[in-house]
């Protein structure tokens, strides 16, 4: 009778399992969409591969004062007119509880691909598309046989009374709805507000006008700026590359001495530092050169406004000619005078020529020695691309592919006290992170565990919005050489309708210098566990984890380690 009963019971939990498994497909059917969990570390592709789970909830580990990622996937059945989005308010132990945003992922087309990387590195083979814009769309169609993901982005208050909070994420169609659970632990470790990683994403303020359609330094021009410098604040970046020329006005007298009007000068740095971007200022680049193996840099003289109101064109003129001596004399001491009056000096540092090489390095230190002449007070920062320059140069920022093969060298430079931080451009491709498109998104994330790892105080990279074309079609510009950009180097954000619009990399990018400030503070109470965590998911420059699950594990040791 005992063995009856146990069958019988087990028929029922069978029948009911089944049941409720008909109903979940029948809900799908009618609905018209599957509804899936996926990691946010992995990027879903319209028609890439769905793997074979049910629904689960969304789980999110956070600390307070900080934003994590996650996403949902809806794969239609059939074809979808307007598929909708509806995130219910989460429900915890506290009054304040974390909030939830969410967008729809658009997929961009990468045609040519990132050139010399191994398989394993690439998460398409082109042509294909991948995700990456987080779109302002509140609802979007959705082609049969193509998945959709949906981008969660969490914030926890650092009020936020630790514990679990609950949610619901409901997706619909016009033919019916699914839900799937959000569950968000939040740990009692807290972010700090404090933000030690130096970053740059080189901003282009010409072609956000182009693109917002607005006339360079009007008023409008002006205003969009300021949602630029929020966006920028928000995902901690903490540096601004600012065109010194298109702000400073020159102007000459009768006798030919030079004065400098800073007003808009003044707003820019007030506008970025209202909005939160508080920490470096980065004058642009003094020099350049027509050519790369060029043995001598180019100094352009701003326009000059001469005594009757003419004014006088850009002009070029070398290092060593005796025209840049005199403008430099005058320049360099009046800016450095007005960053002192207010109380700026400490905040800046001062672009001399980008990426200089063996063969213009003595050009470079002839004009470094101008500048520590007629401005000492200024830091030397520059992205480089040889070793010959120290003395001057007081920022360091090499390729990380650099930084890899002459460690040795740049520890010598951390000892003897001057600072290196690292850079990614249109390289290092092979197993070295970058963050272009077509690669992981753990490589975008793990690049500020690099910059733990190796106290690198500092990350550079030039294309926050170099947008050429339609930013949501053209990454692989052909820069006249047949030498194509990977995909994604030239911009990490979009144009959107009142700003910009954010990326999965970006939002990967956040993550990695979030969890380089958790890493800092568990390095002041325990080093060595900090620095046991970060070896555990990076061995080398080139060997370095792409599981996500291997990744979540130690950035849980992370969370745990800080909140006991």
């Amino acid at each position: 009778m005992g063995m009856a009963l146990t069958l019988f019971i087990v028929m029922v939990l069978v029948i009911g399992l089944s049941a409720a498994a008909f109903c979940d497909a029948d809900v799908e059917v009618q609905a018209g969409f599957e509804l899936w969990v996926a990691d946010s570390l992995t990027k879903i592709a319209p028609r890439g591969p769905i793997p074979d789970q049910p629904i689960a909830p969304v789980q999110v580990d956070a600390v307070r004062n900080e934003y994590e990622s996650a996403q949902v996937v809806a794969t239609a059945s059939k074809d979808i007119a307007k598929l909708t989005v509806e995130v219910s308010p989460l429900k915890g132990p506290g009054k304040t509880v974390p909030t939830v945003t969410w967008n729809f992922l658009g997929s961009v087309p990468v045609t040519k691909g990132t050139f010399d990387t191994p398989p394993e590195h690439l998460i398409v083979k082109p042509p294909a598309d991948v995700p990456d814009p987080l779109l302002e769309v509140r609802s979007i169609s959705v082609p049969r046989g193509t998945s959709q993901p949906i981008w969660l982005t969490i914030y926890v208050a650092r009020t936020t009374t630790p514990g679990v909070y609950s949610g619901t994420v409901k997706v619909s169609s016009e033919s019916g709805s699914l839900e799937v659970p959000i569950n968000v632990k939040v740990h009692s470790a807290t972010l700090p507000d404090t933000r030690t990683l130096n970053v740059t994403n080189w901003f282009w303020p010409e072609l956000m006008a182009e693109q917002h359609k607005l006339e360079p330094w009007s008023e409008p021009f002006w205003k969009m700026l300021e949602a630029y410098a929020r966006f920028m604040a928000d995902y901690r970046q903490n540096a601004i590359l600012t065109p010194l020329y298109n702000l400073i006005k020159v102007r000459a007298d009768t006798s030919g001495k030079l004065s400098f009007d800073f007003s808009s000068f003044d707003r820019w740095i007030r506008l970025f530092q209202n909005a939160g971007v508080t920490g470096l200022i980065e004058g642009t680049h003094l020099a350049s050169r027509e050519e790369w193996e060029a043995k001598e840099l180019d100094v352009r003289i701003p326009p000059v406004t001469q005594p009757d109101g003419s004014v006088k064109p850009w002009s070029v003129f070398k290092v060593s000619d005796e025209q840049t001596r005199a403008f430099l004399s005058q320049f360099l001491p009046a800016l450095q005078k007005h960053l002192e009056d207010k109380g700026l000096i400490k905040r800046y540092v001062q672009h001399l020529a980008d990426e200089p090489i063996s063969a213009s390095a003595d050009s470079y230190k002839k004009l470094a020695s101008l500048v520590r002449g007629y401005a000492p007070k200024f830091r030397i920062l520059d992205a480089c691309m040889c070793t010959e320059i120290a003395g001057s140069i007081d920022i360091w920022v090499p390729l990380t592919n650099h930084f890899d093969s002459d460690m040795k060298f740049f520890q010598e430079r951390q000892k003897a006290g001057e600072e290196v931080w690292f850079y990614t451009c249109l390289l290092p491709k092979g197993k070295y992170m970058n963050r272009f498109i077509d690669y992981p998104l753990l490589d975008t994330r793990l690049l500020h565990w690099a910059n733990f790892k190796y106290g690198t105080t500092g990350y550079l990279h030039w294309g926050f919005n170099y947008w050429k074309g339609d930013p949501f079609k053209d990454f692989e510009h052909d820069w006249g050489t047949s030498k194509y950009l990977p995909p994604g180097d030239s911009h990490i954000v979009y144009p959107g309708k009142r700003g910009p619009l954010s990326s999965v990399r970006m939002e990967a990018m956040r993550d990695g210098i979030e969890d380089y400030e958790l890493l800092s503070l568990l390095a002041k109470k325990n080093p060595t566990e900090a620095k046991a965590i970060a070896d555990s998911v990076i061995k080398t420059m080139t060997d370095y984890t792409l599981d996500p699950v291997v990744f979540r594990s130690a950035r849980m040791k992370l969370i745990q380690a800080l909140s006991k």
